[in-house]
This record gives structure tokens, C-alpha cells and sequence, in this order.
């Protein structure tokens, strides 16, 4: 290498070192917005006032650094603040069920009320602080809720443990209720689900349910309809709950089938069928009610297989199963209807002592005479 490009490279080593980095305009930025506001804070205050500015601040700045939402303090807001989210810790009591908006509209924030443990001077400052970093650098974390507005579609809340579809054109949830929580899977077309859940603290179950575009509602058995944001499960919208016709009776039924059918196939309960089952060979009396016991009302399908162990029971001389097998004869239930046969049980019920035997029989058959 010539001599001459020597002292040409550590020129440039030196320049570059030398040559100093854009500097963070964030502190710039923050103290000349707080310039301009202390001046009207009385002295007393002045100091809080700033700190309070700088932790609101603060909450929008992290909150971009961070990739998540932050809560929006708000000045005299009569609610706790945003519950936890995970498992609800055992040994914690919840509030008594009044629900209140817990969502800022205007920008989709949840609401969060500001530091009420310290002076009032800090918590205007800290209000301040968010709301001028928020509408200077966290646009971005803004996402009004518009048209929070009932749905036009109600549906009964039917199957609150077992989890209920809802269906919003693009949107769609599954919800589940339990004692002290509300749970859904949302589903939006083009995106992978997601799941939330609230504290919910009414010790009902919601009565009807709904959804639109914009939120979850739910009305409790109150009478009050909430409107609850998809994603972070904060309250919108709170207002009187909305008439509703019942459901149709062949609706209502069909669900309960439904139901049972659900329950019916479930591995748990088959398992405990089989128990009951095994035990019954034994050819006891009680073993054998206990098996027609556990499928009576299960379906058409389980009360056929229960007739046959009433069946069997009444063939043993159990006065119950005489009841149940000349019952279930008399209205042809899970069998071929035989009155005559039908009478014959449940009279020999009444002889074998069966206490409801003979106010059964008189009342079949003078309603069938």
C-alpha cells in the first residue's frame, strides 16, 4: 500500500469515531410538552404534577417498546381495576356483580383509574402525561369501538358449561360459562383463533347471548345487557336487557335431546355404565334397577336397553321395576304399547306393596276407559 493512504484510513477511523449518533428525541419531546404545562401547576404541586406526567408518559412509551396496549388513566372513575387474567387464586373473594363500562370508546382502551394512593396533583399530572404521548407517539394503540349496538339475533343460553356457538359474519365465538368467569374462543375469518376470559361475578349463568362486528353481549338473569370487547374481554356497554320471546317448545326440546345425546356418548359416562353393567350380573335386584336407573332418560335408544333391565328386575318380583315396566307399556315407550299387559304389571305392583302402584293404575286407566 502507498504511504500516502495511511494517514487517508486514519482519518476516516477518526471522523467515524467521532461522529456522534442521532440522539433519543423521546426525553427532548417529553420535557418540552411538560414546559409548557407546569407553568399554570402551583408551586406546592409543581413537583408531583411532573412526576405524575412522566409515568403517564411513560405508560404509552413502554407500552410501544413493548408491543402491548396499555390501560388509560382516567380522573375519578368509580371502578377497581382490570381484573387479573389467568385462574382465578384461590382464597380471593369477588366483588359483588355490577358491571360497569370499563372500555374508552374513543380509543379502545381499557380504563384504569389514576393513582387515587397518592396526591391529586400527581394523578392529573399522570392523565395528562398519557393523553398528550398518546395522541403525540402511540396513535398506533388506538382503535375506536364504533356502533356498539345490540345484536339483531338473541340466542337462549342453553349449554353455558358444554360452550355455545355464536356466529357474526367474519367473527365467530365459542362461550362457556362457570361460577365466576366467562370464557370464549373467537374465531375471525383469515386469522388463528385466540382465547379470553373475564371474571363474571352474577352466580348465574347469562340468560341470552349475542354477537356483533364490535363485541360479545351477554345478558345476566338481572336484567342488564353488557357488551363485552372481543379481545380483551372489558365491559363496553351497559344497558337495561331487551325483551325476548321464548323459544319455540319443538326448539326447546330438541336442545335437550341434544344435550342428552352429548351426555349419553360421553366416555365418562359410558365407563360408568359398564361399571354398572358388570355389576349386574350378579342378578340382584338392586344391581339391575341400578343399570335401568342410570339410562332412563338418556335417549331413545338408552331407554329401550333400561326397559329390559326393569324387565328383568319385575321378573325377580321387584315391585318397582313392575311400576316402570307396566308404565312404560301403557304409553308404549321404548317398547310396543300393551294395555292389557300394562295393566297386569302395575296390578301386581299394587299387590307387591308398591306405595304408588294403585293411584298409577286408577289414573292410566280411567284417563284411557
Amino acid at each position: 500500500m502507498s504511504g500516502w493512504r495511511y494517514p487517508l484510513v486514519l482519518m476516516l477511523v477518526l471522523t467515524v469515531g467521532c461522529v456522534k449518533r442521532p440522539a433519543d428525541t423521546w426525553p427532548l419531546r417529553l420535557n418540552a410538552a411538560l414546559a409548557g404545562r407546569t407553568a399554570s401547576v402551583p408551586d406546592p404541586e409543581r413537583a408531583e404534577y411532573e412526576s405524575g406526567f412522566k409515568d403517564g408518559a411513560a405508560m404509552v412509551h413502554q407500552a410501544l417498546k413493548a408491543g402491548m396496549r396499555p390501560f388509560k388513566p382516567v380522573l375519578d372513575l368509580p371502578l377497581p381495576p382490570p381484573r387479573w387474567k389467568g385462574p382465578i387464586p384461590e382464597g380471593v373473594a369477588l366483588d359483588p356483580f355490577s358491571p360497569r363500562p370499563e372500555v374508552d370508546t374513543e380509543t379502545g382502551l381499557l380504563l384504569y383509574p389514576a393513582s387515587a394512593a397518592t396526591s391529586s396533583a400527581f394523578a392529573r399530572g399522570q392523565v395528562d402525561g398519557f393523553s398528550w404521548a398518546l395522541s403525540a407517539i402511540g396513535q398506533s394503540l388506538v382503535r375506536p369501538v364504533l356502533d356498539v349496538i345490540p345484536p339483531a339475533h338473541w340466542e337462549p343460553f342453553i349449554r353455558p358449561l358444554d360452550g355455545q356457538d355464536l356466529d357474526a359474519g367474519k367473527k365467530a365465538v365459542r362461550l362457556l360459562w362457570a361460577p365466576g368467569h366467562l370464557a370464549w374462543a373467537r374465531k375471525e375469518r383469515g386469522f388463528p383463533g385466540q382465547r379470553t376470559w373475564r371474571a363474571w361475578d352474577d352466580s348465574a349463568a347469562p340468560g341470552w347471548i349475542g354477537l356483533t362486528e364490535q363485541a360479545l353481549w351477554v345478558e345476566s338473569r338481572g336484567g342488564l345487557a353488557v357488551a363485552m370487547d372481543l379481545e380483551f374481554g372489558g365491559i363496553l356497554r351497559v344497558q337495561p336487557a331487551v325483551h325476548h320471546d321464548p323459544p319455540p317448545l319443538e326448539r326447546t326440546l330438541e336442545s335437550y335431546r341434544e344435550e342428552v345425546r352429548r351426555e349419553f356418548k360421553d366416555p365418562e359416562f359410558q365407563r360408568a355404565l359398564a361399571d354398572l353393567r358388570k355389576a349386574a350380573e350378579s342378578g340382584k335386584v338392586d344391581d339391575l334397577l341400578a343399570v335401568a336407573k342410570r339410562l332412563s332418560g338418556m335417549g331413545d335408544e338408552a331407554e329401550r336397553e333400561a326397559y329390559t333391565w326393569f324387565l328383568k328386575a319385575a321378573e325377580k318380583g321387584s315391585p318397582e321395576g313392575m311400576l316402570r315396566v307396566g308404565v312404560s307399556l301403557f304409553h308404549g315407550q321404548s317398547v310396543a304399547g300393551d294395555k292389557v299387559a300394562s295393566r297386569t304389571w302395575l296390578e301386581r305392583a299394587s299387590r307387591a306393596g308398591q306405595p304408588e302402584a294403585p293411584e298409577v293404575l286408577k289414573t292410566l286407566f280411567q284417563t284411557a276407559e
